[in-house]
């Protein structure tokens, strides 16, 4: 099994900062850390398809006009955003749910 780099580990503690604070600089950063990140991302994934279809603030002068450019910005943010945008909110209710998992990645064996 390889080593986890000092960088690797700087990398990982920046992608899980805005997620879960600054207290990810204290944590051990281990194999298993990137196994349940791997997770996160694809359980807030579902979130993030969902957020793309919320509507956005009401205009109150043209509501017909209104809701047909929502459904056009929703479908565009559907179908034409990267795999890899996620919104925060989805990540950190998804952190929130696995916040034991990560703890239980820091204190795996390495």
């Amino acid at each position: 099994m390889e080593d986890i780099t000092a960088a690797e580990t700087q990398e990982m503690q920046q992608l899980l900062e805005p997620i879960f604070g600054a207290q990810v600089h204290t944590w051990r950063i281990t194999l298993q850390t990137y196994e349940v990140f791997s997770r996160l991302v694809a359980k807030s994934g579902r979130c993030t398809g969902a957020m793309h279809l919320v509507p956005r603030p009401y205009n109150l002068s043209a509501p017909v006009r209104w809701a047909q450019r929502q459904v056009r910005q929703a479908l565009r943010r559907h179908f034409l955003t990267r795999e890899g945008n996620h919104y925060l909110v989805c990540m950190r209710t998804a952190g929130l749910a696995m916040r034991y998992d990560f703890w239980e990645a820091q204190n795996a064996p390495q």
